[in-house]
């Protein structure tokens, strides 16, 4: 199924260290980019990240923002009772030394402070951590990748009826088309007769001039080729293949392509209009092409 470049999914991660809220949100691009803003204790984990991403996404600007929502002191960061006697009495006789008052020179939050700022640092990210912290990412990633598929169901559903409109009106350039030399014919011919410029022995150099004219806006080959160009479209999106954006933009580009060439070749106003009608409709097209990955 095709996939937007546009989408938005979060979920939280609930680890021993506390709960932390994770994003994604990724906007149009024709590469792919990642800017993943992670707190200072997880930016270990941004390539496994970003390589994670890239299995499933080609295209787009994506963003990650890891948000640590509240957090666990563990008990193995808290000094124990015995230490903080200890310091206690230790810094009550340094002040006392020194001619201060022991009970009000050391305040208990000052105490404590020195006591968190002397202990070893904890590495609280183990192997724990990291699958209490995948197993978030992945949900929302998961909630992400669906609302990509949702919204580039809806942009495969809106492109649906505009190719329809475009093999109808492309019925109608080879109608018109068709004739199209004898309708010149007649007309030059009825423009020579009122001017009296035309006579019975002209009647050949005519049939050479309709040859001609008919050899110059014949299109059978750029509709045969926009027809084949349209099948190919609408069976590359029957396929459900998540990323086929750059694909079909070079479908529409060769369809484009074709469509100039019979505008180009147009001798009348309804194969005017009717080129134009495609060529919007072909925009259109492109114009939802940019969203799909």
């Amino acid at each position: 199924m095709a996939r937007s470049m546009t989408a938005y999914g979060r979920a939280h991660a609930e680890t021993d260290a506390g709960l932390f809220l994770i994003e994604i949100h990724s906007v149009n691009r024709k590469s792919l980019d990642f800017n993943l803003n992670l707190p200072k204790e997880l930016l270990q984990f941004d390539m496994a990240l970003r390589q994670r991403l890239g299995e499933e996404i080609r295209r787009g600007f994506v963003t990650v923002r890891v948000t640590k929502e509240d957090a666990k002191i563990s008990s193995l960061m808290m000094p124990n009772q015995e230490t903080l006697r200890a310091l206690y009495a230790n810094w009550q006789k340094c002040a006392q030394d020194l001619g201060y008052d022991p009970q009000e020179a050391v305040p208990f939050n000052f105490l404590l402070t020195y006591a968190l700022s002397s202990l070893p640092a904890v590495d609280w990210i183990g192997e724990s951590f990291k699958e209490q912290f995948d197993k978030g990412f992945e949900k929302a990633l998961e909630a992400f990748l669906m609302m990509k598929e949702k919204e580039g169901e809806a942009l495969i559903q809106d492109i649906y009826p505009r190719l329809e409109e475009i093999e109808k009106t492309l019925e109608k350039v080879e109608k018109l088309t068709k004739h199209a030399p004898e309708r010149f014919h007649d007309r030059l011919k009825k423009r020579l007769q009122e001017l009296k410029l035309v006579k019975e022995e002209d009647e050949e150099r005519l049939s050479r001039e309709l040859v001609i004219f008919a050899d110059k806006v014949d299109v059978t080959e750029e509709l045969t080729r926009l027809r084949s160009h349209v099948k190919q479209f609408r069976d590359m999106v029957g396929q459900h293949k998540r990323r086929i954006g750059r694909e079909l933009d070079f479908l529409i580009q060769e369809m484009n392509r074709e469509v100039n060439t019979i505008a180009a070749k147009s001798q009348e106003l309804e194969i005017t209009q009717a080129t134009l009608f495609i060529k919007s409709e072909q925009e259109k097209i492109r114009e939802q092409l940019q969203n799909i990955e």
